[in-house]
C-alpha cells in the first residue's frame, strides 16, 4: 500500500486520517491516553489517566479522587497547582479536625466541591431524610465528592470523529444510608488537535427524598504560570480586574488566604474568565468558560502564602441553608438532574484561541458529550 499523496511540510492536523496513519500507525505520535497506577509515595495505589494531545496540552485524571484533574501542563509548562500533600491515597477523613480534613487531601488543577454542600464546615437540619437517628447532617469543608472513588466507564481516542477526540468517562457516587444518594456522571474530553478541555457533568438524585445540592469547580493555578506578573481579564467588572492586576501577587510568608465574590458581567449565556502570564515563554493564557444559568456564582481564591502559592477561579451553584438559593433550585427532587458544562482552554498569547473573545452560545450539539441519565 502506498502513501496517499500530500504536500510536504503539512501540519498533522491538516492530514487526512490515512495520511496521518502512515506517519504514526497507532496515533501516539500526536496523542495518547493511558491508565496507570501510582506505585510510590503518598498516592500509592490510586489510578491515574494520563492524557496528552497534539496541541501541547497534557493532564492527569485522578480516577480515585472524584474523577478530578490532578495536573495540567501546556507544552511541558506547569499550569495547575499541587500542594505538599502529594495526592494521598486513601484520602484522609474529610470529617477530621472539626470538618477541615479537606485540607489534608487538597491537591490538583481541578477539585470538585459538593455534591450537597460547598463552603465551610457546618451542621444542617436533616429532618427531610426521615430517620430517628439523623436529625442533623454534618457537612465538612467543601463537601465529600473530591475524596470519592470513581467507577471508570471508559476512555480512549475516537479517531473516526469529524474532529478526533480523546475522552474519559466516570461515575462517582456520594451516598449514605438514610441520607443523600447523589451520583456524578462526568465526561472529560479534549480534541486531538485542540486547545480546550471540556467537562460535562450530570448530577442525579438517585434517592427517594429531596436532597440539597451544591457544586463548585475549584480551578487552581500554580507556579510558574502563577507569578507576580499573572493578570486576570474577561467578563468581570473593570474595577475588580484593575484592582487585581495592581495588587502584589508575590508569595509571602505572612499572607492570609481569602475568597472574594466577583460579579460576572456578560451579555451572553456564557461567562469567560482569562488568566494570562505575559512574561512566561512569550505569553501563556488560560481561559475558563461556563454557562451562567448553571453556575450563577463566581469568585476567586487568593492563597499567596509561601509554600502554598495558589490562585483559584471558582464558578459555583450554592444551596447553603438560611441563604438565598442560587440557580434553578436549592435541592434536587427524587430523580432530579443538574447539568454542568465547563471548558478550560490553554494556549499562547501570541496565537489567540480559536474564536477568541465573547461567544454568543455553545457550539452545535457535540458528538462527544455524555448522554444524560435515563428517566
Amino acid at each position: 500500500m502506498t502513501e496517499p499523496s500530500s504536500p510536504s511540510g503539512r501540519a498533522a492536523h491538516e492530514l487526512a486520517p490515512a495520511q496521518l496513519r502512515h506517519r504514526t500507525v497507532d496515533g501516539r505520535g500526536v496523542a495518547d491516553i493511558r491508565l496507570l497506577q501510582v506505585e510510590d509515595g503518598p498516592g500509592r495505589g490510586q489510578r491515574l489517566l494520563l492524557v496528552r494531545n497534539a496541541g501541547g496540552i497534557g493532564f492527569e485524571i485522578a480516577v480515585d479522587r472524584g474523577f478530578d484533574i490532578s495536573s495540567a501542563t501546556w507544552r511541558g509548562i506547569n499550569i495547575g497547582w499541587n500542594s505538599a500533600n502529594g495526592m494521598p491515597w486513601p484520602p484522609n477523613s474529610v470529617d477530621a479536625e472539626e470538618g477541615i480534613g479537606f485540607y489534608r487531601n487538597f491537591d490538583g488543577f481541578l477539585v470538585t466541591c459538593g455534591l450537597d454542600h460547598i463552603g465551610g464546615a457546618r451542621r444542617d437540619d436533616a429532618e427531610h431524610y426521615l430517620h430517628k437517628h439523623r436529625k442533623q447532617v454534618f457537612h465538612p469543608l467543601h463537601g465529600r465528592i473530591s475524596s470519592q472513588r470513581a467507577g471508570l466507564s471508559g476512555y480512549g481516542i475516537d479517531w473516526n470523529a469529524d474532529a478526533p477526540v480523546i475522552w474519559a468517562q466516570g461515575v462517582v457516587r456520594q451516598s449514605s444510608v438514610f441520607g443523600e444518594n447523589l451520583v456524578l456522571r462526568r465526561r472529560i474530553a479534549v480534541d486531538v488537535f485542540g486547545w480546550t478541555i471540556r467537562i460535562d457533568d450530570f448530577v442525579e438524585n438517585c434517592g427517594f427524598r429531596p436532597t440539597p445540592h451544591a457544586m463548585l469547580y475549584h480551578v487552581n493555578f500554580g507556579y510558574p504560570f502563577l507569578d507576580e506578573t499573572t493578570e486576570i481579564s474577561g467578563d468581570l467588572r473593570g474595577e475588580a480586574v484593575s484592582a487585581f492586576n495592581r495588587e502584589d501577587r508575590r508569595p509571602r510568608e505572612d499572607f492570609v488566604d481569602y475568597y472574594q465574590d466577583m460579579a460576572v458581567v456578560s451579555q451572553t449565556k456564557r461567562a469567560s474568565i482569562e488568566l494570562r502570564n505575559p512574561s512566561l515563554c512569550g505569553g501563556i493564557e488560560a481561559r475558563l468558560c461556563f454557562l451562567r444559568e448553571q453556575l450563577p456564582s463566581f469568585g476567586i481564591w487568593r492563597a499567596f502564602q509561601s509554600g502554598v502559592y495558589a490562585l483559584a477561579l471558582e464558578p459555583a451553584r450554592r444551596c447553603a441553608a438560611g441563604e438565598p438559593a442560587a440557580g434553578p433550585a436549592a435541592a434536587l427532587a427524587p430523580g432530579g438532574v443538574a447539568q454542568y458544562e465547563i471548558e478550560l482552554t490553554l494556549g499562547s498569547m501570541a496565537d489567540p484561541f480559536p474564536g477568541h473573545g465573547h461567544r454568543t452560545d455553545r457550539p452545535a450539539e457535540r458528538s462527544d458529550r455524555i448522554a444524560p441519565p435515563r428517566p
